[in-house]
C-alpha cells in the first residue's frame, strides 16, 4: 500500500499539468497566492473524485438521487480515498461561525 495520494496532469481551472503527491496520514496544508489553484486541486479535483467514486460503490437507484460528478480534468489520480470534505462557507446563523465555533473547539 502506498501512503501517497498522487495526481498527474491536474488541468481543472486554472491547473496547468500540475503534478503532486501528496502524503496519507498527515494534515496537508496547500498554500499560495490567491489564483494559485488551492481551492480547484482541494475541491474541483480531490474532493469531487473521492465523492464520484464512492458514489461509484452505491446501488443505481441511490446513485439516480445523488448529486452527480463529472471527472475532473486529470490524468490519473491513484491511492485515492474517501474524502470528507470541510468547505469554505460559514457554519450556522453567524457569518463568523466556523467549524471550529461549531464544534466548540475554537476558545
Amino acid at each position: 500500500m502506498t501512503d501517497n495520494i498522487e495526481i498527474v496532469d491536474a488541468q481543472e481551472n486554472n491547473l496547468k499539468h500540475v503534478h503532486v503527491c501528496i502524503p496519507k496520514g498527515k494534515l496537508v496544508v496547500f498554500a499560495g497566492v490567491s489564483g494559485s489553484g488551492k481551492s480547484s486541486l482541494a475541491f474541483g479535483t480531490i474532493a469531487t473524485e473521492s465523492s464520484r467514486e464512492w458514489q461509484q460503490s452505491y446501488p443505481m437507484f441511490l446513485r439516480n438521487k445523488m448529486p452527480h460528478y463529472e471527472r475532473p480534468k486529470v490524468g490519473e489520480i491513484r491511492n485515492l480515498t474517501p474524502a470528507i470534505i470541510v468547505d469554505q462557507r460559514p457554519v450556522g446563523s453567524s457569518a463568523r461561525s466556523t467549524v471550529g465555533t461549531a464544534v466548540d473547539v475554537a476558545p
